[in-house]
């Protein structure tokens, strides 16, 4: 994948459908781009024979040499999904009914792509059950996968596992290819913690022979651990990156296997949604239900190349588009100084803040609805305004127009407080698990139960309200209940999870709403970053990456998460609202961890009268670098991770982010020294400029500027010395 100007350079797609030569194997071939993805159905399984990053077709021939087609089938554990129902997995057994090309009718983005769209149609020999498999490519890097499952029979059914694609990634080779002591040629990363506050922690660990499971930790959501996975071949180069858009619980098995003997190793994967009961979804008779979809990618690229391509993937392809005018607009609310103390004076004084150190949004947070005591995880539920605010909403907002900023509204619209009046009205509208509300301590009996279309109903009803009646800019949704293993309930004879259904119906209620509201701006948050997955996300144009905002760990969460989204979609805090205020690093230190993303302000001072000059000065001049020099770049940066993954728990000594324009023409790079270990120096050289160009590179700290062939910093680079903790430099590039 070269580097050019533009989202994906010399895009090409194409779909072949046809039969293996020599054979009467039904075959359908995916590429887009350079990815190569080759199918055949073979006694009754779809399989997937290889995957290639290099463009090429394979020979049938080299398929048949190595026992493909015979009499006992296939010999490797290739199925490209893996189905079970009412318990029993559907391995073989199936009827190949055809294969097309439709219009792609998944709502995926995809203005000026050549998008292809394909379906494999499959049906049981009873003909009582049939899944179509879609895949979507448009010329980049990452295709998409789902099933449709369609019960034809005259009874209910129950899908008890389902992981959308799988299959044999790798089988070579690998002793010759494999670096000198490393006993496996595997290695995986993916976000290995998944409490709050453990957002983004990444790292790479050997696949040794064996079946690793991972299980997303079952907090009733995608979780603060994504499900997501990268997968590197040390033997041949290539890393295969894998998404599930799915906000639910998920799992993914990664199965690897070292035969000595005959020096082959290979490795198998499957991921998608999980439950702790028989049934993670009943159909109807007739009843269809897609699946979450997958998206995979095949790179033989260095890691930030494959990071650049996932980033324009969720810019254009999965989030919605940003609002022409409107987009990285530097946020305030709140939650700092009059948490559950709210009142229009103390949040009109907020907004007074606000707009004195340069925001341009305030958003109303949490507590400003409900019955008294205003203690606001127990008043969720009552979407009106409490008796704290006898005015209303409506001066506020008026008050934030006034000094120019644009408002918004906080609301966790699937919660139920044990105070809301909503609890006595419908009691019954609780997420229950084996008949008892869901929830351990502070979540306990605090969900709603979204598989109740009388719950959706009153949900989608309440978001247009809020909407109309306070005339928003600005909708922000959190989502702080932990449900775990999810409800569950007796369907048609099934104990079925109710996660699947809750996330069917949040995903249709925002689809509309978004529908209906083009012009508001939608903003997810889930206790910080609890739901991060692909698929929520297409719902939103921005989203809350973490609560955590202490250094040295908030940066390195924004470190990490930004493998996988884009900078300028991550919310990161700067404020009051947390304690550990030893840990925050000098004050240019946190502005810049916030401003190399989508800033939100929590807690500036008490009162405009206690606004330390000297701290104000600081907060705009960081706020119009963002404004001036880093949000004009943000949308087609290209990022540069210099110290790589950096896991939360370990020290060390640097973190360096860099995000070049598109055109090379500008770059900004922050220099963090996170541990008091290591060189006090370090030596970087920047990766996203022009070596053909002069660049002015201005030195934020000494606020010093030089001029600098292109050449010459990418060749020599630039030494920093940082000799304090918590301390760091930004450099500012613009080509003359």
């Amino acid at each position: 994948m070269k580097e050019t100007p533009g989202v994906f350079p010399r895009p090409y797609a194409e779909v072949r459908i046809d039969v293996v030569p020599e054979t009467d194997i039904p075959h359908v071939r995916y590429t887009s781009g350079l990815y190569v993805v080759d199918e055949v159905f073979l006694q009754g399984r779809l399989i997937g024979r290889y995957w290639s990053s290099s463009g090429g077709i394979r020979p049938d021939m080299h398929f048949r040499w190595s026992n493909w087609y015979t009499e006992v089938g296939p010999l490797l554990p290739a199925d490209a999904f893996v189905l079970a129902m009412e318990g029993r997995f559907l391995s073989g057994g199936w009827r190949w009914q055809g294969a097309e090309e439709t219009p792609d009718p998944s709502g995926f983005r995809g203005e000026g792509r050549p998008v292809r769209h394909a379906v494999v149609h499959l049906v049981r020999a009873d003909r009582s059950l049939a899944v179509d498999v879609h895949t979507r490519i448009d010329g980049s890097p990452f295709m998409i996968r789902w099933l449709e499952i369609i019960n034809r029979g005259d009874a209910a059914t129950a899908i008890s596992a389902v992981f959308p694609w799988s299959g044999l990634v790798w089988s070579h080779r690998y002793r010759e290819n494999t670096p000198a002591g490393v006993p496996t040629p595997f290695e995986i990363a993916y976000t290995h913690r998944f409490e709050p506050g453990e957002e983004g922690d990444i790292w790479w660990e050997p696949l040794h022979p064996g079946t690793k499971i991972v299980d997303g930790g079952h907090q009733g959501r995608s979780g603060w651990g994504r499900p997501a996975f990268l997968l590197r071949n040390r033997a041949n180069g290539e890393t295969l990156w894998g998404e599930l858009g799915w906000s639910g619980n998920w799992r993914m098995e990664l199965t690897s296997r070292q035969d000595e003997k005959q020096d082959e190793a290979r490795l198998t994967f499957r991921i998608g949604p999980d439950s702790a009961d028989p049934a993670l979804r009943v159909l109807d008779p007739g009843e269809t239900v897609c699946t979450p979809a997958v998206h995979l990618a095949l790179f033989r690229e260095p890691l930030d190349a494959c990071a650049q391509a996932a980033h324009e993937h969720v810019r254009h392809v999965v989030m919605p588009a940003q609002l022409p005018g409107l987009n990285q607009r530097v946020e305030a609310n709140h939650r700092g100084y009059i948490c559950d103390r709210e009142s229009e004076a103390g949040i009109k004084r907020e907004i007074d803040i606000a707009a004195e150190v340069g925001a341009e949004t305030f958003v109303i947070d949490a507590g400003w609805y409900g019955s008294e005591p205003n203690i606001w995880h127990r008043n969720v539920g009552d979407w009106f305004a409490g008796s704290w605010l006898p005015n209303r909403v409506e001066p506020i907002r008026e008050h934030a127009r006034s000094k120019g900023l644009l408002f918004g509204l906080w609301v966790e619209i699937e919660s139920i407080g044990q105070r809301a009046r909503l609890r006595t009205e419908h009691p019954d509208w609780v997420l229950t698990r084996d008949g008892q509300p869901v929830g351990k301590g502070f979540g306990a009996g605090r969900a709603l139960d979204l598989s109740k279309p009388e719950v959706l109903a009153w949900i989608e009803s309440q978001i247009v309200r809020i909407i109309e009646q306070y005339d928003l800019d600005l909708f922000r949704i959190d989502y702080n209940t932990t449900v775990f293993e999810g409800g569950n309930r007796v369907y048609q004879g099934f104990v079925e999870n109710t996660l699947w259904r809750h996330c069917e119906g949040l995903y249709a209620i925002f689809d509309r709403v978004r529908a209906r509201f083009p012009d508001v701006i939608f903003e997810n948050c889930a206790a910080g970053g609890g739901r991060l997955d692909w698929e929520i996300l297409r719902r939103f144009q921005i989203t809350e990456i973490s609560d955590h905002m202490r250094a040295p760990r908030g940066l390195l969460i924004l470190n990490g998460v930004t493998f996988s989204l884009p900078p300028e979609v991550c919310l990161r805090i700067f404020g009051t609202e947390t304690g550990e205020h030893t840990l925050d690093g000098d004050l240019d230190y946190q502005l810049r961890t916030v401003i190399l993303c989508h800033p939100i302000l929590r807690g500036i001072s008490p009162t405009l009268e206690e606004l330390n000059p000297v701290f104000r000065e600081r907060i705009c001049h960081a706020l119009d670098l963002y404004k001036d020099f880093i949000r004009p770049l943000l949308p087609d940066c290209r990022v540069y991770h210099h110290t790589g993954f950096l896991p939360l728990f370990e020290q060390a000594p640097w973190c360096v982010l860099e995000y070049a324009s598109a055109d090379r023409s500008r770059a900004v790079m922050g220099l963090f020294r996170t541990a008091d270990i290591g060189d006090e120096a370090i030596v970087v050289h920047p990766r996203g400029l022009n070596q053909g160009r002069t660049y002015r590179v201005s030195f934020d700290n000494a606020g010093e500027t030089a001029t600098i062939a292109g050449r010459d910093l990418v060749r020599d680079g630039i030494r920093i010395s940082l000799p304090a903790r918590l301390t760091s430099e930004l450099l500012l590039f613009e080509s003359v």
